[in-house]
């Protein structure tokens, strides 16, 4: 008899023992449904730890906030070099590279908002990619098999994904926005960010990057084609943002949130308190959607049917 055969007689013998356990009302009784989601977040937690994918995030995240503002004050320097040259001189002598470009290279909003835009563009991007196993790969390399086997329920599973890969973008996005700002004001001297705005566009830049991180698993995971729900995210929203534009539709959903720490915020012009309403109900907004892409996944997996038949689809 094989140790699989074992399993499976010990599995049958123990199936008494858990009814009395589920069906039951005493102390400890919910242990068992506590020691899943123990170990559904032990096997997330060993996955991620235990290969790039979190350093992956890290880098994703940390090195725009450093590469950004540095990258732009040293086009600031350079620039600020030729304007003692006669450069322009040969071109008709009426253009100020100083007062033409300084806006860009040498303002502390401009550059932070630079900056959260390569956090929500180019760094999302880089997540979808380090994620896509745990995102919908697995389940396509019918890995999904093992957790099952395991005694892990799809609550169990799927819990500890939407905790901990969400949870991690948040916080990453969060500090890194924080030390983009930091480095701005410190960088330059024009157009310096308040510090409570900084604290304001890092959170709105974090629960922005979460939400995408949210959706772009639910979709990946309940396809199983992470690859393709990669491009169709990237390409979408940008898509979607343009068309909204049109439309004059900029407030009151979670891509305001977006919209916002790219750019209008670090405007002189921009008023708090006229743009309080559509930040919260962003945020809101962001969070219920977020819940109901997780019960629309736990819905769809739990319905799905594994036929491990190699001439056969997997599902």
């Amino acid at each position: 008899m094989t140790t699989a055969n074992k399993l499976t007689i010990m599995r049958i013998a123990l199936i008494p023992v858990f009814l009395v356990v589920l069906y039951l009302d005493f102390a400890g009784a919910r242990w068992w449904a506590q020691m899943q989601i123990k170990a559904g977040f032990k096997k997330e937690w060993f996955q991620f730890s235990r290969t790039f994918r979190l350093w992956g995030i890290l880098i994703a995240t940390v090195s725009f906030s450093l590469a950004d503002p540095l990258m732009y004050w040293a086009m600031n320097a350079l620039l600020g070099s030729l304007t003692d040259t006669d450069m322009y001189g040969s071109i008709g002598g009426a253009v100020d590279i100083e007062n033409s470009l300084g806006m860009l290279f040498g303002n502390a909003g401009s550059v932070f908002a630079g900056t959260m835009a390569d956090l929500c563009a180019t760094s999302l991007l880089i997540i979808m990619l380090i994620l896509m196993s745990p995102c919908g790969g697995e389940q396509k390399k019918r890995a999904t098999i093992i957790p099952s086997c395991s005694g892990l329920d799809t609550f169990s599973y799927l819990i500890p994904k939407y905790v901990m890969y969400p949870g991690t973008v948040f916080v990453t996005g969060f500090l890194a926005a924080l030390i983009s700002g930091g480095l701005c004001n410190l960088l330059f001297t024009d157009g310096k960010v308040s510090g409570g705005m900084v604290l304001l566009g890092a959170f709105l830049c974090a629960v922005y990057m979460a939400f995408f991180t949210a959706v772009y698993m639910s979709i990946g995971l309940f396809t199983s084609r992470p690859g393709v729900v990669t491009v169709f995210m990237y390409v979408g929203v940008s898509i979607v943002q343009m068309i909204l534009m049109s439309l004059d539709l900029t407030k009151f959903h979670p891509l305001t949130l977006r919209s916002l720490v790219i750019g209008e915020m670090f405007r002189d012009d921009f008023v708090l308190a006229d743009n309080a309403a559509s930040i919260i109900v962003g945020i809101v907004l962001s969070l219920v959607i977020a819940v109901m892409m997780f019960v629309l996944t736990l819905s769809v997996i739990k319905s799905k049917k594994i036929n491990n038949q190699e001439d056969k689809p997997e599902f």
